[in-house]
């Protein structure tokens, strides 16, 4: 097969795991963070603009380009895959929209409504191109870079959900990923589905608030996803799932429930999310990985960009959310942040003053 153009946008954890991925199976990859961040990519420059990956994926791909301009990396580009942190789309579009073609897809991994706000900013400048917009509930891969260049990647998931803008597109999406994205897709109606689906919001928004004196005290020195995820905190999480799932179903959509996924992604066993969290060796076995600091973007990302759009879309459809609005409310004192407002909400995602049946018939195109 030939090699397919590539551009991932973002020189992250996931960003360079998916460059180097991609590119040892052949394809023209080229990687971009933005200029006001160069060091990541002037390290990869130095290593031969190769990245190594190591553990449960062993390979090495070269890159075609690693650059901090915008025009060099987009050009030419069948694909664009997204892969930086939430906070960072809005800047990061900014620079990369003039240089969209047409025709280009474009994927955000993982979109966190993203695409919403991303169709906003192409509204507001009057770009007409066609574009093929897509996101994911989560990355593919389960990693943590070792340095730049380098990736441990701990595991890598059977499925991501992955929902267009409009719905309507998904065929056409995924025929252009075809023999690119790293692993399957699994089908939700829409892009609202997609970053519904994302379980970080209930695996690390809840445990976070629940063990925030240990993370204060131990500065991490605990394992987050075994020891911070006891029968308690699960319980609070299940709950927040129910709350996300309603919310889901008020706007037309079924999701399995978090437990049900993991099972899924993972292969694992167990009913309740303290088992097949505790036995998840994708996360359970490599020792501590707590945060050292409430700032972390367990909650910082976490809270604004998914809990608060949670609470917002119930609030639309008249489905109530007390557990989400109180981890906000918390997470949001413990930070000397407004997360309902610092990240997103119905004006930003370009859904201000819709009803819930215009929100439904938007997204389905």
């Amino acid at each position: 097969m030939t090699g397919r153009r590539v551009t991932i946008l973002g020189a992250g954890n996931g960003a360079q795991t998916m460059a180097g991925h991609l590119a040892s199976q052949g394809h023209e990859v080229s990687l971009f963070e933005h200029p006001d961040y160069p060091q990541k990519i002037e390290d990869i420059r130095s290593k031969g603009s190769r990245i190594a990956l190591t553990n449960t994926i062993e390979a090495t791909g070269t890159l075609r380009v690693a650059t901090t301009d915008a025009a060099e990396a987009l050009k030419g580009a069948e694909i664009i895959f997204f892969a930086a942190p939430t906070f960072a789309q809005r800047p990061i579009f900014e620079l990369v929209l003039p240089h969209f073609e047409e025709g280009q897809t474009i994927v955000i991994i993982p979109g966190n409504f993203g695409s919403l706000a991303l169709r906003k900013m192409l509204e507001d400048r009057g770009v007409k191109k066609r574009l093929y917009i897509a996101e994911c509930d989560t990355l593919p891969y389960a990693t943590r870079l070792i340095e730049n260049g380098r990736c441990n990647v701990w595991g890598i998931k059977d499925f991501v959900a992955l929902g267009t803008l409009p719905g309507s597109d998904y065929d056409a999406v995924t025929k252009k990923l075809g023999g690119v994205f790293p692993v399957e897709t699994e089908k939700v109606p829409n892009v609202l589905g997609a970053g519904l689906s994302n379980a970080n919001m209930i695996v690390h928004c809840p445990t976070m608030l629940m063990n925030a004196g240990r993370i204060e005290s131990e500065k991490g020195a605990f394992r987050f996803y075994t020891d911070g995820m006891s029968p308690s905190v699960c319980r609070v999480q299940e709950a927040l799932d129910r709350e996300r799932t309603d919310v889901a179903r008020a706007l037309g959509i079924e999701l399995a429930s978090t437990a049900l996924k993991l099972k899924g992604m993972y292969r694992l066993s167990g009913n309740t999310l303290h088992e097949l969290l505790a036995e998840n060796p994708a996360y359970g076995a490599h020792g501590n990985d707590a945060p050292k600091e409430m700032g972390h973007r367990y909650f910082s990302e976490d809270v604004p960009y998914l809990l608060a759009p949670l609470s917002e879309f119930g609030r639309i459809v008249g489905c109530p959310t007390p557990v989400a609005d109180s981890i906000i409310l918390l997470a949001g004192i413990v930070n000397g942040a407004d997360y309902s407002n610092l990240g997103w909400n119905a004006e930003k995602l370009g859904l201000a003053g819709l009803s819930r049946d215009e929100i439904v018939e938007k997204m389905s195109g």
